[in-house]
């Protein structure tokens, strides 16, 4: 099973989401994140990068909005 953290990067600094994402589906401007709990969490943006090898990590941007709860 990959377990993901989420990252969201405005260019300046990088903020951690959230953690253990099992789940990622693209929707509107962005995309609904699911931990393997169920949380779930909307965030507008777009995919910079992935690393499912060492950092376990995906990395989001935006040059509008910061994220928003579901």
């Amino acid at each position: 099973m990959c377990i993901a953290t989420i990252y969201f990067d405005d260019g300046r600094h990088r903020e951690e989401v959230m953690r253990d994402v099992v789940q990622i589906e693209a929707e509107r401007d962005g995309f609904l994140l699911v931990t393997l709990f169920g949380e779930e969490k909307f965030i507008k943006g777009k995919l910079k990068s992935i690393d499912f090898l060492k950092e376990h990590s995906v990395i989001l941007e935006s040059g509008e909005s910061h994220y928003g709860q579901v």
